[in-house]
This record gives structure tokens, C-alpha cells and sequence, in this order.
């Protein structure tokens, strides 16, 4: 098998498995008390002090997105140079040499050049290249067999969000109770995002989300995780919330077939959720009065939650409908993998800003599939990867519709 050949279960296989080492190294330096310090050390006295504090911080970032870049890189080559991520992994240290964050081929490589960034601190250093070089062991998940189709790997390109709600991985609050399920903040909120787009549309085709703090072994009383993962690519769907034990289909649209001709269903018919609840939307507790005012008169329930990929989860998870965020606030890295995931469902993320302003009220239509979010080239008018509009995640389109129709008197 070639690289250029290669099934989306041989390429969703390796982003899971990344997610899950990604995961591991989370985990890794919460859990090792000499990295545990380095993290979340209260820093008082020089600026260069707290100059290393924030660079550990974002250290820990670039070491999971390079030991993604470095993986899918050596398994397949032609996708190098096209994946993407949130961080520059360029570091100076006390003695003010620059150093270039990359995965060696050795453990001990790795652990030498790790030694030069953390000023010569070699058992941190050896902590984090071990976690790097883990070897990942995990079944094969059966439901991926569903995704047998041939892919060209160079065709496509990646975007990699190591560590999102990086505040709530700091603060590492670990009682926090979820409310309907949906956790407010607390370590349940990061997640690790990665996710691979058709450079030639921008449309999403693969996604993964993994938890890496989603639940304590109740014997151990270790942290494991948990991933999702999603992939829609020339008309085929299938994703990790099927049925393990079903009989797998795969649906195929028809060419130009716009989502709101697929779904064929109006504002009214739709606003009562899925399963049976009120609708719900997730949100930022820093949205406005006035959405939230609008969102509330519409019907909507209002749930709040901290980091962009958690509420996103919350979306495909189906604790809520929608996720609304007026802000231009997430980057392309945080929403490429929930979308792919989203769109498996047969749900996606558009543009709120534009979707609000091509909302047709007499009608109570928008064309949803050319209002997605794209990934091969910043929004117009931008150099930024940002999500300019803001955004609107969802699993049901006739959701998608009903918060246009409420926020439509904003413009």
C-alpha cells in the first residue's frame, strides 16, 4: 500500500491513536509532581521566571502538535508540510539560545533537546520524552471498518489543537459536577482536537475529539479518556456514536443536493429537540445580554460551558442542539475536528454572522451547505485563521435554522 492510497479507517486509525498519545502526555504532566510544578507554580519575583512559567505552559502544547506532525509525517509523507497547528515551536532559554521543538528519532534525542529548553532540567526533559515516545496500545475499534473507502492522502491537510481550554487544564479543578450532563468548567472541559480538511474545497472530511480527563478508574482513581471521531468525505458517513454491534450503512448524497433540500424540514417542525427535551444551546457566559435575551424568547434553554472544543462535544454528544458564539474567538485548530465529526452526523458549523444576514424570514430559509466554515484559506478580508462570524454548531439542521430566526432582528 502506497501512501497515496490509503483507506480513511488507515487514516482515521492514526489520528486516533494520536489523540490518545496527545492525551497521555496531558495526563502525564499533571500527574508527574516535577512537571505538575513547572505548570502550575505560582511565580513571584523575576519577569524571567515568568517568562519560563507561560513557556511550559505553551511547551506543552508544542510537544503534542510536533509529536502529531512527526507521526503522521513518517507514516505518511505526503502530507507533510500541510499540517497545521496553533503554536510556534520556537523556544529561548535563560541563556538565550534558540531552540526548535521536534520529535527526534530517539528517546534520549528528544530528552536532550527537551534538557536545552527546560534549562538543563534532564528529569522533566526524560519525563516529557517518554511521554512523547509512549507507544500506544489500543483494539481496533470494529466500527471503522465502515470507512473501507480509498483516500488521497495529498489531497488533504490537518489542523491539530493540542490542548483547548488550556485555563481549565491549569486550573485543573477535578469535583466539578456536570449540570443536564454539560459541565460548567473543570478538567472535563479540555479536550485535544484534531482534524483533516480537503485543501481543495476547505470542507472537513475527518475529525477526532478526545477527553483526556473524562472520567476517573473508580480502582485506580487515574484519569482515562475517551475520543469521538467522525468521518464525511464524497458522500459517505460514519462515525464512533454508531452502534458497535449494527450493521454499518453508509449514505450517499446526490451531487449539488443543498442540506435543507436533504433534511426537507421548516423552523416549526423542528424546534422541539430530538429527544423530547427543550431545545438547548451552549454558549460563553461572556456572550451578550441581548443573545442571550433573544435565544431565551425564542425557547431556547441557555447551558454555559468553558473551551470552544468541549461545547462542541456538547453538540455531538447531543446534550445540546447548538452552540452559538457571536465572537470572533476560535481558530480554525479548535473547530475542523468537532466539524468533521459534526457533519458525519449529519450536522455541520456555519458562519453565524453571514448565516444571520442571508436568513430569509418569510420563508425561514438559508442555505447552510454554502455557509460552512472552510479550512484551506483564512475568511476573507483577514490573514488570521480565526472564525471571523463567529460560528453555529449543530447535529440537526432544522435547529441550525430556528437561532438564525431568532437573532435575525440584530440586523
Amino acid at each position: 500500500m502506497t501512501d497515496t492510497t490509503v483507506t480513511m479507517a488507515d487514516i482515521l486509525t492514526s489520528l486516533i491513536r494520536l489523540s490518545e498519545k496527545a492525551a497521555h502526555l496531558a495526563r502525564t504532566i499533571r500527574s508527574e509532581h516535577a512537571l505538575f510544578e513547572l505548570l502550575v507554580e505560582e511565580k513571584t519575583g523575576t519577569a524571567k521566571n515568568k517568562r519560563f512559567q507561560q513557556d511550559f505552559k505553551t511547551l506543552a502544547d508544542v510537544l503534542i502538535q510536533e509529536m502529531v506532525k512527526h507521526n503522521l509525517g513518517k507514516q505518511f509523507p505526503s502530507i507533510i508540510g500541510h499540517i497545521h497547528g496553533e503554536e510556534d515551536n520556537t523556544f529561548t532559554n535563560q541563556l538565550g539560545e534558540t531552540i526548535t521543538v521536534e520529535v527526534q528519532p530517539s528517546l534520549q534525542q528528544t530528552s536532550d533537546l527537551l534538557c536545552t529548553v527546560l534549562d538543563g532540567n534532564q528529569h522533566a526533559a526524560m519525563l516529557l520524552a517518554e511521554a512523547v515516545h509512549w507507544e500506544v496500545t489500543m483494539e481496533t475499534d470494529q466500527r471503522l471498518t465502515a470507512a473501507a473507502n480509498d483516500i488521497p492522502v495529498e489531497s488533504l491537510g490537518i489542523w491539530i489543537d493540542p490542548i483547548d481550554s488550556t485555563a481549565e487544564y491549569i486550573r485543573g479543578a477535578e469535583d466539578e459536577t456536570a449540570t443536564d450532563g454539560v459541565f460548567h468548567r473543570g478538567l472535563q472541559c479540555c479536550t485535544v482536537l484534531i482534524g483533516a480538511f480537503d485543501r481543495q474545497s476547505g470542507l472537513p472530511v475527518m475529525g477526532v475529539v478526545n477527553q483526556p480527563f473524562a472520567y476517573k478508574d473508580q480502582e485506580t482513581l487515574r484519569w482515562r479518556s475517551r475520543h469521538l471521531w467522525g468521518v464525511c468525505y464524497n458522500g459517505y458517513h460514519c462515525h464512533s456514536l454508531m452502534d458497535a454491534d449494527s450493521t454499518v450503512t453508509m449514505t450517499t448524497e446526490q451531487p449539488n443536493q443543498s442540506e435543507a433540500d436533504r433534511v426537507a424540514v421548516t423552523t416549526e417542525q423542528s424546534h422541539q429537540s430530538e429527544s423530547g427535551r427543550v431545545p438547548s444551546v451552549v454558549l460563553s457566559e461572556s456572550e451578550s445580554d441581548d443573545i442571550k435575551s433573544l435565544l431565551s424568547k425564542a425557547g431556547y434553554r441557555l447551558c454555559y460551558a468553558n473551551g470552544a472544543g468541549y461545547k462542541m462535544l456538547c453538540v455531538i454528544d447531543n446534550l445540546v442542539d447548538a452552540y452559538v458564539l457571536t465572537k470572533s474567538s476560535t481558530y480554525k485548530w479548535d473547530t475542523c475536528g468537532p466539524h468533521a465529526i459534526l457533519r458525519a452526523l449529519g450536522g455541520g458549523m456555519v458562519d453565524l454572522e453571514a448565516t444571520v444576514k442571508l436568513f430569509k424570514p418569510e420563508t425561514g430559509e438559508v442555505d447552510l451547505k454554502q455557509l460552512q466554515i472552510k479550512y484551506n484559506q483564512p475568511d476573507s478580508g483577514t490573514t488570521t485563521w480565526g472564525n471571523m462570524g463567529g460560528l453555529l454548531a449543530y447535529r440537526s439542521p432544522g435547529h441550525a435554522l430556528n437561532v438564525p430566526k431568532a437573532l435575525c432582528s440584530l440586523h
